[in-house]
């Protein structure tokens, strides 16, 4: 298989994070870096499907789910009719 250089820049601790993941993983960074440009050219979309969501985020959603399970409601409104009449409001 022919290869081609790619230089990029980019943040070192992302590098090294990253490298560490590939290494539990079993893979090389380049052998990750290579299926995703494959899958880009391939699809024409990119996905970030496995971003963590940060721990602000996580304790919202974890709120969220808490006040549904309890009944609350999500909102100052009852339906869209009433959040859409605020809104124009």
């Amino acid at each position: 298989m022919k290869t081609a250089v790619l230089n990029i820049k980019i943040d070192p601790k992302v590098k090294n994070e990253a490298q560490k993941v590939a290494d539990e993983l079993g893979f090389s960074l380049s052998a990750i870096i290579n299926a995703s440009l494959k899958n880009l050219a391939r699809s024409k979309t990119v996905s970030f499907s496995v971003l963590e969501p940060s721990s602000r985020l996580k304790q919202s959603i974890a709120s969220a789910r808490r006040d549904r399970a309890q009944g609350k409601s999500a909102g100052p409104f009852r339906n869209a009719k009433s959040m859409i009449k605020s809104l124009r409001s």
